[in-house]
Formats: structure tokens, C-alpha cells, sequence
């Protein structure tokens, strides 16, 4: 019987069918205030959470709003998040995504139109941005952290610093 096929299926409804493998989905409809969810796999959050959420890999949509402390091994925001967001591995955020509090991550891929509000941790290193970041705002700061670390070449400058034995006049 091909209703095999079908009954499997419909023990994910309302999940949407784009090959995602989700042990956790909350649709546009549905608002969550102040619960704890533990996911021991993917989650996505089409709709409003707010509260205490640990997944091994988060999805936001477009449409989603998460709020509170939210860990995972890595996460792939659509919509929005606030508060707190720790992960251990690649944070992908997209055109329309917006993340703003304070943000730990392992690795970043930052699509253009994305935006990165608040304490941005990576590796142990902190960047405080003011205001909005852009993907170019957020490349300058990377790149300000690093040249300030040592860990890139500083660019020349146009006028020597003060005590420089090049500089005398």
C-alpha cells in the first residue's frame, strides 16, 4: 500500500517540506513565553519563542522570533533573535536575519543585508558594536580585532608616531 509513504509524512505536519531532518517545529502560528526546550537535534521556530531553548543545530525563519538563552552547536537565522545566543560552531545569518544581544559563536557566515546588534564573542576574543552592524561594519571590526591582536599586518601609516627614530625633523 503506498499509504506508507504518507504515514510517515503525516507525523510531521506543519513541518515544511524542504528536506530538513527537524526533531523540534513550532509554526508561524504559535507563541511560547517562558518555557525551556531541550533539543536533542534540529529545531525551527517559525513563530514567537521565548524562554531557555538548547538544540544541536537552530533554525529561525523568517518569520520566527526567539528571545532568551539560546545555545546550540550551530543556528541559521531568517528571522530575529535577542538576548543571549552561544554557539560552539558556524552561525549563518541571512539577508533578513537580525541578532542583538550578546552573541558567541565558532565561525561566521554573514550574508549582505544581515545585521549583528550588541557583544559579538568569537573564540575568546570580544568586538563591541554600536548600533547596527552591516556585513561591512562587521568585516571592519573583525579586521580591527585582528590587526589589534597581532594576528594580521598593520597597515602603513601616514604619519610616524610620536618617539619614532625614523621621524626625526
Amino acid at each position: 500500500m503506498s499509504n506508507s509513504s504518507s504515514a510517515s509524512k503525516s507525523s510531521k505536519i506543519g513541518i515544511p517540506d524542504n528536506g530538513e531532518d527537524l526533531a523540534f517545529f513550532m509554526g508561524e502560528k504559535c507563541s511560547v513565553e517562558g518555557a525551556v526546550l531541550d533539543v536533542d537535534g534540529a529545531a525551527r521556530i517559525d513563530g514567537q519563542f521565548s524562554g531557555k531553548l538548547r538544540a544541536v543545530h537552530l533554525i529561525v525563519g523568517e518569520k520566527g522570533h526567539v528571545a532568551g538563552d539560546i545555545s546550540s552547536e550551530t543556528a541559521d537565522i531568517m528571522g530575529s533573535v535577542e538576548d543571549t545566543l552561544v554557539l560552539s560552531g558556524k552561525l549563518t545569518i541571512r539577508e533578513a536575519g537580525r541578532i542583538e544581544g550578546q552573541i558567541t559563536y565558532g565561525s561566521l557566515e554573514a550574508h549582505e543585508g544581515a545585521q549583528l546588534v550588541g557583544q559579538i564573542n568569537t573564540q575568546g576574543r570580544a568586538t563591541r558594536t554600536e548600533g547596527t552592524s552591516s556585513l561591512s561594519n562587521l568585516r571592519s571590526a573583525i579586521s580591527q580585532s585582528a590587526r589589534d591582536t597581532g594576528s594580521a599586518p598593520k597597515p602603513a601609516e601616514s604619519s610616524s608616531p610620536a618617539g619614532d627614530d625614523d621621524s626625526e625633523s
